[in-house]
């Protein structure tokens, strides 16, 4: 591990950061845990106490994942802070959102005080719309915000009844912080278990309606605007979904949304071999869901990368699909996923990725923006793009295990990532 005492120069690095339209090798000098300088050879000034050498891979600012599961408090045998920690790192993020539906929930200003830190690296949450996120009783919103919560959400829960909706916009909008929407309207059909169709019907298992969710950010939008706020969508996953934030944000409504890796992926059609590591709401759709979801990401649409990492224990996956709770984890293949599928095998630029995996989800939720510019904090990371990889869950930092991508082979590996200006994780090979 390299200290943020003294000075660093990153030497040969790809430095790559559309935020600043940089994309060139070159060096980096941090002082003091800050970016002091950014130029060629560098290291040839002598102004620097030690000296990490790229090797001409490529230096990103650092991940921000807008929606995780650290399970605390209340499920830590699940996830905790520490390896929820652990796995954000080797992920190459240095901040997290975590959400609310907690046990007990992040429903007062002091559970909001405890899961609000600075270290290991820049851990934020979301406060619950109501009491236990069950949607009775309205939380104290304006308290929740000044304990520290960038934004209210019943995450894992829709907000069903207007007037709670209604409550929260006004309150994000006075207090200048989102309103993240899981948008799922339960008076639409079953609540399914995956998506509704043919495989659905050669499973016998209930099918997901996908107006469920449709008609819910139908709803959302046409509140936000009429009263104002700014409404987060959280993993849109249907085609129709895109149509109606597309046109929202047409009409000038403050709507921005988030796309997991796994539905820019996969397919309802794996769920019969992966089983209940594709379990997870809202499911898995159709191919013509995920081909509009990625035009959706490329065309801003759809804002940023979220994973929605949701631990669960290989005891509680062991069941079978009608039994096993929703969910999966993201964090250590997040970037992995998201190259291979989007950049190497597709033909999206890698400028857009890092948009939406480190500046975009920072802007939306109002976070101290990074990047490779002088006077920023450094929080980095280090990666090689032609580096293949398989997912084995034995080296994951994460307690869990229910990942989508097991066994699967990809591109882009994590090698080092760097929060304050000091190196917090790095692979170990």
């Amino acid at each position: 591990m390299v200290s943020a005492d003294g000075s660093i120069c990153i030497r040969n690095a790809h430095l790559f950061d559309p935020s600043q339209k940089i994309d060139s090798v070159g060096d980096v000098l941090i002082r003091d845990g800050l970016i002091g300088k950014i130029g060629g050879k560098l290291a040839h000034d002598g102004d620097q106490d030690s000296i990490i050498e790229a090797d001409g891979k490529y230096l990103f600012p650092s991940f921000c994942d807008p929606h995780v599961h650290f399970r605390t408090p209340g499920q830590t045998e699940k996830e905790d802070i520490e390896s929820g920690s652990r796995a954000a790192l080797a992920g190459g993020f240095t901040c997290v959102i975590q959400m609310p539906n907690t046990n007990p929930a992040v429903d007062r200003p002091e559970i909001v005080k405890d899961l609000t830190r600075d270290e290991p690296l820049e851990l934020r949450v979301m406060g619950a719309i109501t009491v236990g996120t069950d949607t009775r009783v309205l939380t104290d919103l304006d308290s929740l915000f000044e304990a520290g919560a960038v934004a209210f959400t019943d995450d894992g829960q829709p907000v069903i009844e207007p007037v709670f909706m209604k409550a929260a916009l006004r309150s994000g909008q006075e207090n200048g912080i989102p309103v993240a929407s899981h948008a799922e309207n339960p008076t639409i059909g079953l609540s399914g278990i995956i998506r509704g169709g043919i495989i659905a019907e050669s499973l016998d298992l209930p099918g997901w309606n996908a107006q469920r969710e449709t008609s819910m950010i139908e709803r959302d939008c046409d509140l936000a605007g009429s009263i104002g706020g700014h409404v987060h969508f959280c993993h849109v996953s249907v085609e129709q979904s895109l149509d109606v934030i597309r046109q929202a944000k047409a009409d000038g409504v403050n709507i921005t949304a988030e796309v997991t890796p796994h539905h820019l992926a996969l397919t309802v059609d794996i769920v019969p071999d992966l089983t209940t590591y594709a379990k997870m709401n809202p499911p898995l759709g159709f191919e013509e869901d995920r081909l509009a979801l990625i035009e959706g990401f490329r065309d801003g649409t759809i804002d940023c990368i979220a994973t929605d990492h949701a631990p669960h224990t290989i005891e509680e996956k062991s069941k079978d699909l009608l039994k096993a709770p929703f969910g999966v984890i993201g964090l250590e293949t997040s970037f992995g996923v998201c190259y291979t599928e989007l950049i190497k095998n597709g033909n999206l630029p890698l400028s857009r990725l890092i948009d939406g995996m480190s500046i975009k989800p920072r802007e939306i939720f109002h976070l101290e923006r990074i990047g490779l510019f002088e006077g920023s904090r450094a929080d980095l990371v280090l990666v090689d793009l032609d580096r293949e990889w398989v997912v084995d869950p034995e080296e994951f930092e994460s307690k869990a295990r229910n990942s989508s991508f097991l066994n699967r082979n990809l591109f882009g590996k994590v090698l080092w990532t760097m929060y304050k200006g000091k190196i917090a994780w790095e692979l170990n090979d």
